[in-house]
């Protein structure tokens, strides 16, 4: 806020232009440097946008340039380009080629027969339980889709959504639509290797009990569906085998062995997955018990009718020792009380049960010195009563006639697969399903599109493929349709055109920077123009200082030595040679050169090229070139274009405390420049306000004096009569 003065009051005096005046040479200086400012970060932006557009260039036209593979590509033309589209590499063969195409690649669809309400009446959501629907609980509902496995086992709360996580958990898309009030499921590639199955079955009331154990020693209730998913595919491995085998195979695992039976090797590393999780879910339960413990020891001793009021009076204890802390006060000082009582009383039985865990917590990770033995910690004991619980749990759950192997061994052989006309999915809309056919339960009206892998005949050779993209020696053949007994004809050549045109963009783009960066570089001086104060603007229309400040912006880097350093490196790799096979070449030997006119400054001219006004009429050697010998115009433009690459790379590599990677201007100079201006600018600006207070205070106390000699004046003139009045 600005100090408003009142000044000249008595001596008459104009003080505020007087002290503008004294200090006008002060703010002059002050003007040099924010003008330094304001230039500098004009010519930054500048710069930003050049190096934005350079960047570009190196990145995009220049780089593909550089690449050899740019050159090889193959133009292929097809007789029928609704059925095809054939694109080539440089490894296709020249020359023409027969197709037939057979046959459509096609992912498997299923979908439902329409569903009608649940068992009770009731519209049927993904919610509603597949015993409501109608299938019977114990039923296994088994989904392979490659080598993926899941199985669902139906329960009195299985509902359709668990059905369709399951579909998911093997890589299927599923949904059921509420609308249609259908279920659709289809796999998520094409191609007959991935074609899925949905079958049903029947579990032992035992082997339902086995699950659930083999669920409960895994842990199953608190795994994410990845891991559920990767239980289930174990489980479904093991399936079918005999209690015998199973306990051979078990102790197996269990010693850290292995087989050479892929199949009984896989049925080992099914049960190493189980027996890990196991071990976890041990752990997890082991640590429970011991913070149960913990609970124990402190709550002991504390009164209270119920275990909730110890545990409260464990939490009110524990707020009067840190508010005795805070104090630093002893535990049964008034205030210490009243505070730790007013805290207590804000406090919800929710807060309270927090507040207990924590200490839980914080006394299971304790470091003070264990009370009974001082030479390990708390936390190390607890680590230990968890290692000693553990212990305890997988003896009695995984070793060779523990729990799991007890369990796995029921489960195994507790499954019937489906063997009747019809299927428990039935109740779904659904069959029994197949990558190849449907063998129950079409009295919904399911339909089934099976999966297919993609077939053409090419040169005569049959060639299938799981995607209707099938790449063969070089070419990439797109399929649109079948072809119906139409032989199409294929004709591959290389593609002079599209080089031709890679060449054409990149001498445009080059030249698009190289002109701006020559209209910056030799652009008309503004040596008598200076950056507008804000006095100067108030006296000009916007379209005034926008002409002044455009004219200082269009000549910010004028004869700028980075620029010139840019302009004069890349000019000079577009000018040189490379050697290919013992001779030299250069751009101009395929007719990219400069023009006559000098002041284009360098710009590059394709003579020949049907797009250049001055030289269309020109002999087109690039084409030509192209036409008859296509690997040394590869070599020699690729070449010249990886000496520029490398050039513009050497022109934005970083230098330390002078410029970042990838920028061609000096970027941290730049910033130090503007900073210590700006540093510069914060001294003058309180030297300014300093010599203005001064000023102003000398001028204050003359009014002042001037004041009191008027005053002593028509004091005196009063005396002697002859005043005013």
């Amino acid at each position: 806020m600005s100090t408003i003065r009142m000044t000249g009051l008595i001596s008459g005096l104009d003080t505020e232009s007087i002290i503008s005046a004294l200090v006008s040479a002060q703010k002059l200086k002050n003007k040099k440097v924010s003008d330094k400012l304001t230039l500098s970060e004009w010519k930054e932006e500048k710069w930003k946008e050049l190096n934005t557009k350079l960047y570009k260039l190196y990145t995009e036209d220049l780089n593909k340039m550089k690449l050899q593979s740019s050159y090889l590509t193959k133009k292929v033309t097809s007789s029928n380009d609704a059925l095809v589209e054939v694109t080539g590499k440089s490894t296709a063969p020249d020359g023409a080629h027969t197709l037939t195409i057979n046959q459509l690649a096609s992912s498997q669809y299923v979908t439902g027969g329409k569903l009608d309400k649940d068992k009770n009446g009731n519209e049927i959501t993904t919610s509603t339980s597949l015993k409501d629907l109608g299938i019977d609980v114990n039923t296994t509902i088994k989904f392979a889709s490659g080598d993926k496995e899941d199985t669902l086992v139906v329960t009195e709360t299985t509902t359709l959504k668990d059905f369709i996580n399951a579909c998911k958990n093997v890589g299927l898309n599923a949904s059921y639509d509420t609308t249609q009030k259908r279920l659709f499921i289809s796999s998520k590639e094409s191609g007959s290797a991935n074609s899925f199955t949905i079958s049903t079955g029947t579990i032992s009331s035992g082997g339902a009990q086995a699950l659930e154990t083999i669920n409960s020693l895994v842990g199953s209730g608190s795994l994410s569906d990845s891991d559920k998913s990767t239980i289930s595919a174990a489980l479904a491995t093991l399936e079918g085998t005999t209690g015998d085998d199973l306990n051979a195979l078990y102790s197996i695992a269990v010693s850290g062995g292995s087989d050479t039976d892929p199949q009984k090797q896989e049925k080992i590393d099914a049960i190493n997955t189980l027996i890990s999780y196991t071990k976890t879910q041990s752990q997890k339960e082991a640590v429970t018990k011991v913070k149960d413990n913990i609970k124990q020891d402190l709550i002991d001793g504390i009164e209270g009718d119920t275990e909730t009021d110890k545990k409260n009076q464990v939490v009110k204890n524990s707020i009067l020792e840190q508010m005795a802390a805070e104090l630093d006060l002893p535990i049964d000082n008034e205030t210490v009380i009243s505070e730790a009582e007013n805290i207590y009383s804000t406090l919800t039985q929710t807060d309270k049960d927090t507040m207990f865990n924590q200490l839980v917590e914080k006394e299971y990770s304790s470091t003070d010195p264990y009370e009974l033995d001082n030479t390990i910690t708390k936390a190390e004991k607890y680590q230990n009563d968890v290692e000693n619980e553990t212990n305890t749990y997988n003896e009695a759950r995984i070793n060779e006639g523990g729990e799991l192997v007890t369990a796995l061994s029921v489960y195994a052989v507790s499954i019937t697969g489906n063997t009747g006309e019809t299927s428990e999915l039935s109740a779904l809309g659904l069959g029994e399903i197949s990558g190849t056919a449907v063998t129950a339960g079409t009295e919904k009206e399911m339909t089934v599109v099976k999966a297919s892998d993609s077939e053409i005949t090419l040169d005569g050779a049959v060639l299938t493929g799981t995607t209707n993209t099938i790449s063969v020696n070089g070419l990439t053949i797109s399929l649109k349709g079948i072809s119906e007994g139409e032989t199409i004809s294929l004709n591959v050549a290389n593609n002079t055109e599209n080089t031709y045109n890679m060449v054409k963009n990149f001498i445009n783009s080059y030249n698009e920077i190289l002109k701006e960066m020559n209209t910056l570089y030799y652009a008309d001086s503004a040596s008598d123009y200076a950056p507008l104060s804000d006095e100067e603007k108030e006296e000009m229309s916007d379209d005034e200082i926008d002409k002044w400040e455009t004219k200082i912006k269009d000549s910010i880097l004028r004869r700028d030595n980075t620029l010139g350093s840019v302009i004069q490196s890349m000019k000079s790799v577009m000018m040189s040679t490379v050697t290919v096979d013992g001779k030299k070449y250069s751009l101009s030997t395929y007719g990219i050169a400069t023009s006559t006119d000098y002041t284009e400054k360098g710009l590059l001219h394709i003579y020949g090229n049907e797009d250049d006004s001055t030289y269309s009429l020109a002999e087109d050697k690039l084409m030509a070139a192209l036409s008859e010998d296509p690997d040394t115009v590869m070599e020699v433009l690729s070449g010249i274009s990886q000496n520029l690459y490398d050039t513009m790379y050497d022109k934005m590599s970083s230098i330390p405390n002078v410029r970042s990677i990838y920028t061609f201007y000096n970027d941290k100079l730049m910033d130090n420049e503007q900073a210590e201006y700006k540093k510069q600018i914060a001294n003058l600006e309180e030297k300014l306000t300093e010599m203005e207070n001064r000023y102003y205070k000398q001028f204050s106390a003359m009014e002042t004096a001037l004041a009191k000699l008027q005053s002593q004046s028509n004091a005196l003139a009063g005396l002697l009569g002859t005043s005013s009045q």
